[in-house]
């Protein structure tokens, strides 16, 4: 609701309806189903193939018609809330010595959509880990010639939230 600027207090937010009415919001529902749950519906459906482009990696012939004989019929009851919520990026910053003002950015999301999901946690580790031996090398007098940012963003799985918003409020800072 702040697109090009940061989401922060200070900022204005349009009301949803404006951003709705201009289309820069999702004008349908969509709800995310799991692999085995999208493989039993698409295989259900037999006519008409997909144009080129639309096919994606389950094991199944895509098409986009059931046909008149098959009978099932599925519901999906999906309710969204749509509200603002707080996000927390994690941000670390050791600065430079020769070249202060370049930086070089290291970034991962920790987000997931479900409890125990592993999307983000190899990215995480990693992360965590080059954090570790950067606070070693610190500890021992060491700096780098450019800054080094290291970001562990939030709201990933929602349209890329939590980095956007930090892009945005450091684009000043970027070139």
């Amino acid at each position: 609701l702040t697109p090009g600027l940061p989401s922060l207090d200070e900022i204005y937010r349009r009301p949803y309806e404006e951003a709705q009415a201009n289309g820069d919001v999702p004008s349908i529902p969509v709800q995310p189903i799991s692999y085995g749950d999208a493989f039993h519906f698409m295989s259900q459906l037999s006519e008409h193939s997909v144009p080129d482009g639309w096919e994606g990696e389950l094991n199944i012939t895509y098409k986009i018609l059931q046909s008149s004989d098959n009978t099932n019929v599925t519901f999906i009851e999906v309710n969204n809330v749509q509200n603002i919520s707080t996000i927390n990026n994690v941000i670390a910053v050791i600065y430079g010595t020769i070249e202060p003002d370049h930086m070089v950015i290291l970034g991962n999301h920790r987000d997931a959509w479900t409890f125990g999901a592993v999307d983000p946690n190899s990215g995480t580790a990693v992360l965590m880990e080059i954090a570790r031996l950067l606070s070693d090398l610190r500890d021992k007098g060491w700096r780098p010639g450019r800054t080094l940012v290291l970001c562990s963003w939030d709201a990933e799985e929602f349209s890329l939230i939590g980095s956007t918003e930090w892009v945005e409020d450091i684009q000043h800072l970027l070139g």
